[in-house]
């Protein structure tokens, strides 16, 4: 799993979630992970399709791999202040074909699954096979979660930071100065749902509590500040990311490091093994 960055909570702990903790019975969209098979990961860097930009990538684990594809709403909260609220839900559905889109929370507090609410969704980015992956978890990423008994799967999208950068500024209140660069530092919620109008089936990092009053932080179910690459970025490093669909390709990493204009290469081996 060389490049992807665990979810780790503010107190710097590996966020973890049990198996059949979702509310509707769907295992495709039942987050699983341990501290040996991580559950959700990211990292950052410049797809092989698209040299020019940087781009955000988040994958989960899921307790099912279903022949027919993820099929489901996965989303995620954005806390951009610090402050322990969501700011921003950008929701990844795989229906009829792959999309992003975001939605400007309510007027509660939200700062728990009781308090938190958002409007509709806007702003449709369409994905492809660069962008988007649903694949089983290989036996080297570890195929099996502790605390699943069914061969897991992979879901993987990513996004570029302009686009996100674009969507904060325009359906985020408060924020239409806000930058995506390597050092910023954003908090996450993800869970799924059954319409994407509802924390109603799993929330990652906690059993259960889908309507519980305690906070996302106070649940285990908010994540640490963390970069686009991971909690504690190395400036002047990114990844020659590959197309997402590749199967027995090789893709380069690259570091710099020293004088300027000094790079190393290091092949981290086949993109479905590593990427997806």
């Amino acid at each position: 799993m060389t490049g992807w960055t665990p979810w780790m909570t503010a107190g710097n702990a590996v966020m973890v979630d049990p198996a059949a903790d979702q509310q509707t019975g769907q295992g495709q969209d039942d987050f699983v992970g341990d501290l040996t098979y991580y559950g959700f990961q990211q990292k950052a860097g410049k797809l092989v399709s698209d040299p020019t930009n940087d781009y955000i990538l988040y994958r989960a684990r899921m307790a099912k791999h279903d022949s027919k594809g993820f099929g489901g709403n996965w989303e995620l909260g954005m806390d951009l202040d610090g402050n322990g609220s969501v700011d921003l839900v950008m929701k990844m559905t795989d229906k009829k074909g792959q999309t992003i889109t975001f939605a400007s929370p309510g007027t509660g507090a939200n700062t728990s699954p009781s308090t938190t609410s958002w409007g509709s969704f806007v702003g449709s980015i369409t994905l492809n096979t660069n962008t988007y992956n649903y694949q089983n978890a290989t036996a080297v990423d570890g195929g099996y979660a502790s605390t699943s008994s069914t061969a897991n799967a992979w879901v993987t999208f990513g996004i570029s930071f302009n686009n996100l950068q674009t969507a904060i500024q325009n359906y985020a209140t408060g924020f239409s100065n806000y930058v995506v660069n390597d050092q910023t530092r954003i908090s996450y919620i993800s869970f799924t749902s059954t319409q994407g109008n509802a924390i109603n089936q799993d929330l990652y990092g906690t059993t259960g509590n889908l309507s519980s009053t305690v906070t996302f932080a106070d649940l285990g179910a908010g994540s640490g500040p963390l970069s686009p690459s991971g909690v504690v970025p190395e400036p002047a490093t990114y990844m020659q990311l590959g197309v997402l669909m590749l199967s027995g390709l090789g893709v380069m990493w690259w570091r710099r490091r020293g004088a300027k204009g000094q790079t190393t290469a290091v092949d981290i081996g086949p993109a479905n093994k590593h990427l997806v």
